[in-house]
């Protein structure tokens, strides 16, 4: 009969068999100061006796290293991503790894501007909220060797780590949504913004195409994202097409700014026409009354790319490397 091979003796094991951090760990074996030479030895002898085999190769990586992850938004000004800051920097901390963050303003030479300081500064690993990056921001990440996550979105050539959702089948569902309800006139409001945008207006087409539906209710601004960017376009929708019975909007913020401009007008979302946003930010549910939209897991997406970056960055194995993360349609009072 053929014995199951043995798993290899990871940092972490030793870890747990003393009931220490993997970091006070690995701080033993590499001889760094800041650890007690008691509580070292006890290390080193538990590592002989778990068998633990360095890995050398993380080791030189770790070496070069300055312990520091790499976050890049695509901008400051986007509550978007306040979560996802939130995400990173709480497992960073607790890692006892500091956290950089650089504003792409919305494009892919800005990443590779950005990726190409923090790479001088010999950071330890990126998290990228975008999975578009230009041929110059691959080959100097991927000469460097330097672990990636990337989130928010899927990608069809990930570097090393890859949570996102799906917002193309989200948008989708939550066109469906309105079909199914009656609605037949349904708008598409969003920005000049990234590629998450023109997923969600790709779902948002496909679902009225299937329905035998028109996709040329179709409008953008090139504002910030704001209130009263909502209210704006809200009012030019309504203007260009006066039979609209329901906008789906790009974002929580333009569709909560079309939200107080029907209060204003006294048109009724849910009622006199559906209003629907994405994110599910936490005002979504304060507002009156409160926005239907799509709930995307941001928070737990951060968490999970920046514990599987350390793992990396560490010699750690990660188990999943690439997952689809569920997203949720809330369903509230303005659809």
């Amino acid at each position: 009969m053929t014995m199951a091979k043995k798993p290899r003796t990871k940092i972490s094991d030793v870890a747990d068999y003393l009931g220490v951090h993997k970091t006070t760990v690995s701080r033993a074996l590499n001889n760094s100061s800041g650890i007690s030479k008691s509580l070292a030895q006890k290390i080193k002898q538990a590592a002989r006796e778990l068998n633990y085999i360095p890995n050398r190769a993380a080791q030189s990586l770790s070496a070069d290293s300055n312990r520091t992850i790499a976050l890049l938004l695509p901008s400051f000004g986007n509550n978007v991503f306040n979560d996802v800051m939130l995400g990173v920097k709480a497992v960073a901390d607790k890692m006892n790894y500091s956290l950089m963050i650089g504003d792409s303003t919305y494009t892919e030479l800005g990443e590779e501007r950005i990726v190409e300081s923090y790479i001088q500064q010999a950071v330890s690993g990126f998290i990228l909220t975008s999975t578009r990056h230009t041929q110059e921001t691959r080959k100097m990440l991927l000469a460097t060797g330097t672990p990636v996550a990337e989130i928010m979105d899927i990608s069809s050539e990930p570097f090393d780590i890859n949570y996102g959702v799906n917002n193309e089948l989200a948008a989708k569902e939550m066109t469906q949504y309105l079909i199914n309800k009656g609605r037949r006139n349904i708008a598409f409001c969003s920005l000049f913004l990234d590629w998450r945008a023109l997923l969600r207006k790709q779902g948002w087409s496909s679902a009225l195409y299937e329905a035998g539906l028109s996709s040329e209710l179709c409008i953008a601004s090139r504002a910030e994202p704001s209130f009263q960017a909502g209210a704006e376009l809200l009012s030019e929708a309504l203007h260009k097409w006066p039979d609209l019975d329901a906008l789906f909007f790009v974002s929580d913020e333009l569709a909560a700014g079309a939200v107080m401009e029907c209060n204003r007008r006294g048109i009724k979302p849910g009622r006199d026409i559906d209003i629907c946003g994405f994110n599910d930010l936490s005002f979504a549910r304060s507002i009156y009354p409160s926005l239907t939209t799509v709930s995307v897991p941001r928070r737990k997406m951060a968490e999970m790319a920046t514990a599987s970056l350390i793992a990396l960055i560490e010699g750690e194995e990660v188990e999943k490397t690439n997952t689809i993360l569920p997203f949720e349609l809330k369903i509230r009072e303005t659809a």
